[in-house]
Order: C-alpha cells, then sequence, then structure tokens
C-alpha cells in the first residue's frame, strides 16, 4: 500500500485555514467598558512588542499591599503615532493610568489614557472606540 504526500500548495493551503484564528483581534470585549478606573504605579517592565505593548505596575492599594496590574496598550506603531518611543518610558518611572479592567477579574487594565513622569498626558484611541466600525 502506497501511501501519498500531500504537495506544498495543498500544505500551504491546510496551514492557511490553520493560522486565521491567529489573526482574530479580540477587541474590547474581555474589558468592562462601562467603567474606568485610575491607577498610579511604579513601572516594573515594558514589552514594547505586537499585536499590544504592555506596562507591569506595581499599585500600592489603601491596605499598603502592592498589586501587580498589566497595562494593555495599542500596537507599537499605534503609540509611536502618538510620539512615543521605547525610551518613552523605563522601570521605576512613577504613572498614573486610566483605562478599563478585565471583566475576568484579573488585574489587566485596557489603556484609555497615561499621566507620563513629566506630567504629559497621552489619550489614546482604539478602533473599536469608534461607532460603526
Amino acid at each position: 500500500m502506497k501511501i501519498k504526500f500531500l504537495g506544498p500548495p495543498a500544505w500551504a493551503a491546510v496551514l492557511l485555514l490553520v493560522s486565521v484564528p491567529i489573526f482574530a483581534h479580540h477587541g474590547a470585549a474581555s474589558y468592562d467598558t462601562s467603567k474606568m478606573i485610575t491607577l498610579k504605579g511604579t513601572i516594573t517592565s515594558i514589552q514594547w512588542m505586537n499585536p499590544h505593548a504592555t506596562i507591569d505596575i506595581d499599585v500600592s492599594e489603601t491596605t499598603g499591599k502592592t498589586q501587580k496590574y498589566t497595562v494593555e496598550s495599542v500596537s507599537p506603531l499605534g503609540l509611536s503615532r502618538n510620539g512615543w518611543t521605547k525610551d518613552s518610558l523605563k522601570p521605576g518611572d512613577q504613572i498614573t493610568v486610566t483605562g478599563n479592567l478585565s471583566k475576568n477579574g484579573t488585574h489587566i487594565l485596557r489603556l484609555k489614557k497615561i499621566v507620563f513622569p513629566d506630567g504629559k498626558e497621552v489619550t489614546l484611541q482604539n478602533g473599536e472606540d469608534y461607532p460603526g466600525q
């Protein structure tokens, strides 16, 4: 009995079909867009990567305990269009962020506004923030 292998075009089609979900965008569905919160914290790390750059911050709660939050922003390209560079923020900087918390109770914030250490403020708009898109 002979086993017939798929040729390169067939493998390319299979890979394309399998990879389609990878390109899907989750939008704002996982965030509570009905509420905005503001947090002030100290940056512990920054990941300048696609599809969303993230900033990890330590926030001091009223109890005195420190809570870690991950702040998810737009893509690095979107940030650079607002004048950000990889060096705009660094670990140890104090920042204030405003956004929507994750619906699942994790400490993940969808960034809408940031106040930089020098006092400069930047408001971010995502594609899903515009009606009809």
